[in-house]
């Protein structure tokens, strides 16, 4: 058995081994990149519930909330819803609605937005609550300005600043006059405001000559000191919008 089992052996050892077959490498074909393709925008398949931005949110600090609670409780003021759209402000401000009857944040309309309302993250950019006294003539704005605001480096732009109060008197003007447009804003920036602060305006319509209404306004802290800006502000009231003619007039 020790003797077949060599001879096996030897049998086997003899046999020429077989090379492999060399397999040559085929290179990877170069996929082209594919640009990015932006997100489309969310758009509803019904009409969607307009959003009252002028409450609180995830973005408002423990501060506003309690600033916003102090104003919202106070007697012969008025809160004022604020959403994206100019046209969706018909029975508050009725100037600042324009000749708009939609009543959803649809995009049928196409997509035009208030600028202060603009940028979508809560607390990102203008945090704005607005407290209306017609028979006063005040109006009382508690803002918040986001890290999207910034100017020097922590610190709000002061085109941020001058659209608060722009916005501020100029829904002020709206809600005593109609129908206004801005002819002068004059602004006095008296301390830097820092980012994510609490602000208080307070504005008031100091006269009236014929069409044109003359008002001011104080940026503060909301306990009244530091002084922010001052500022001063000339609204012209506008010839309400002429209706078109009806049924087969001509117009004439």
């Amino acid at each position: 058995m020790l003797r077949q089992g060599r001879a096996v052996a030897r049998a086997l050892l003899a046999v020429p081994s077989v090379p492999l077959l060399a397999v040559p490498s085929v290179p990877l074909l170069a996929v082209p990149a594919v640009p990015a393709v932006p997100r489309a925008r969310r758009r509803c398949h019904r009409a969607c519930p307009p959003r009252d931005l002028a409450v609180p949110n995830a973005g408002w600090s423990e501060r506003m909330r309690w600033h916003y609670g102090k104003l919202l409780s106070a007697e012969g003021w008025t809160r004022l819803p604020s959403f994206r759209r100019a046209r969706l402000h018909q029975r508050e401000v009725p100037g600042l609605a324009g000749g708009g009857d939609s009543d959803s944040d649809s995009d049928s309309a196409g997509d035009t937005r208030l600028f202060p309302r603009a940028i979508e993250g809560d607390g990102d950019g203008f945090e704005f609550a607005m407290f209306l006294s017609v028979p006063k003539g005040r109006l009382r704005c508690l803002c918040q300005p986001g890290p999207f605001l910034e100017g020097h480096p922590g610190l709000t732009h002061g085109g941020a600043i001058a659209t608060l109060i722009d916005t501020s008197l100029g829904t002020l003007a709206l809600a005593v006059a109609g129908r206004v447009v801005t002819a002068n804003l004059s602004i006095d920036y008296v301390a830097p405001v820092p980012l994510r602060s609490v602000l208080l305006l307070d504005a008031s319509l100091q006269r009236r000559e014929g069409r044109k209404l003359f008002l001011g306004c104080e940026l503060r802290d909301p306990e009244g000191e530091p002084l922010y800006a001052r500022a001063t502000g000339l609204f012209i009231q506008q010839d309400p919008p002429k209706e078109p003619p009806r049924g087969g007039d001509s117009g004439r």
